[in-house]
């Protein structure tokens, strides 16, 4: 959706045209570290995602009034019969390769050891000095086979299990609706 023109700046080659190319805009939006993509819609569901992605300040219509929220509880299940005999210690595995493939030049992954309560696995990271990020991962025993990530890193766990061919049924929650109602959406933002 990005391009750019011959004096290497760039700008906005296309709008998005899906729900995931929505998706991916609001994650540029959100990591923007110029702050230099706005909006400049109404779409109410697209201001609504703004306001809760704390991003209200880069759109050029007044964003509703709700405080910033944080989505860091994601359920998702395994497509392929296999998939589902995962266990827990296997998807951290999997995100630690995830983030190695990741690693370039200016980005090299820290972690600490796999852990386990026997409830969960997890494990913290960093990518900034010792600004360590955990995650964690447990079967939640839903009748096909589902599991619970929990991570502040909202949107580089989406990033993961998007990329992933393995894994359907996103759904993403705030610590509250995770403990009561169990509303969610497809993605973090």
């Amino acid at each position: 959706m990005f391009a750019y023109d011959d004096q290497n700046h760039c700008y906005v080659k296309r709008q998005p045209q899906s729900p995931d190319d929505l998706n991916r805009m609001l994650r540029a939006v959100h990591r923007s570290e110029v702050k230099c993509i706005r909006y400049r819609g109404v779409d109410k569901d697209v201001l609504r995602r703004m306001a809760e992605g704390d991003m209200g300040d880069l759109s050029d219509t007044a964003v509703p009034s709700i405080k910033p929220v944080s989505r860091d509880h994601v359920t998702f299940d395994a497509v392929d019969p296999d998939d589902k005999l995962l266990l827990d210690i296997d998807l951290a595995n999997e995100f630690r390769r995830y983030l190695r493939a990741q690693e370039n030049d200016y980005v090299k992954y820290r972690f600490t050891p796999n852990l386990s309560d026997g409830e969960k696995t997890f494990f913290s990271f960093t990518w900034y000095e010792d600004n360590f990020h955990r995650v964690e991962f447990s079967f939640i025993g839903e009748t096909k086979r589902r599991w619970l990530i929990v991570s502040s890193v909202s949107l580089t766990i989406h990033e993961w299990l998007a990329a992933e061919d393995r894994f359907c049924n996103f759904r993403w929650y705030t610590e509250e609706q995770w403990k009561t109602s169990k509303d969610w959406q497809e993605a973090p933002l």
